[in-house]
């Protein structure tokens, strides 16, 4: 099957990624990241629908992000997208947006596992990728650490897990884990800042109907400022994902 190792993409930002600080948010913007590798997946035959034919899936390990430079709306951008495995087990997938001058301003990599669709067992990928896919980089991923849970101010929210919030899995989406610790901080010290890096570790599936608890922690005295969210089942006695940002604050006049 012919494909390009490197999906790319011009694009101009959708109106819908624009936060109320008209700021990107970190979720919207994995959802456009979530959108190019799908259909670079597709043109690969490795995509979600592809997978399902076989009673198998991809779930996701770990997602990070760096915001070098913030996004101005519209843009416009190009958006690069390629993959590659690691260890026959992990499909690695990084991403690049980059403006018209060449600026890089964002990068991000996200890690993916194929498990079987019956009992998400993991997979060793020589087995069900192309032989072509299965080529080594020799380089591999720069894995941030997940910063351990803070001292600071604490805030907790329960949220309720949507059926909208459902992917093609039948679980909750990756993006919405990173919605569910935005939501937990409060709307001045949310409005007042913007993030700059992201690093979600996904611990367990999560699935509708059923609550959830956010457990976010916010060190001021930091620089950057670092918010640590722990996101709960039902029971609050299982962590199913640990995310670490860090944060700028904006210039424009407080929001009280």
């Amino acid at each position: 099957m012919a494909y390009d190792p490197v999906f790319s993409q011009k694009l101009l930002l959708p109106y819908s990624v624009m936060g109320a600080n008209r700021h990107v948010r970190m979720d919207r913007l994995m959802s456009v990241f979530q959108d190019a590798a799908g259909i670079h997946a597709h043109q690969m035959g490795v995509s979600g629908f592809d997978l399902a034919k076989k009673q198998l899936k991809w779930v996701i390990s770990r997602y990070q992000i760096r915001v070098n430079q913030p996004l101005v709306w519209p843009g416009p951008y190009e958006l690069r997208t390629w993959r590659f495995p690691w260890k026959n087990l992990y499909e690695i997938r990084r991403f690049e947006m980059v403006s018209e001058d060449g600026v890089l301003h964002i990068q991000a990599l996200s890690v993916w596992v194929m498990v079987r669709s019956e009992n998400t067992r993991p997979m060793r990928l020589p087995v069900h990728m192309p032989p072509e896919l299965m080529m080594p980089t020799g380089v591999p991923p720069d894995l941030w650490p997940i910063v351990p849970k803070l001292t600071g101010r604490h805030h907790e929210k329960r949220l309720h897990i949507r059926i909208h919030d459902l992917d093609l899995n039948q679980h909750v989406n990756n993006t919405i884990y990173v919605t569910w610790a935005l939501e937990s901080l409060p709307m001045p010290w949310l409005f007042n800042h913007v993030p700059v890096t992201l690093v979600v570790g996904f611990l367990k599936e999560t699935f509708y109907p059923g609550t959830v608890t956010v457990k976010t922690t916010v060190s001021d005295d930091t620089e950057p400022v670092t918010t640590c969210h722990g996101i709960f089942n039902d029971a609050g006695d299982e962590q199913l994902a640990v995310l670490t940002l860090t944060w700028k604050t904006l210039s424009h006049a407080p929001v009280c």
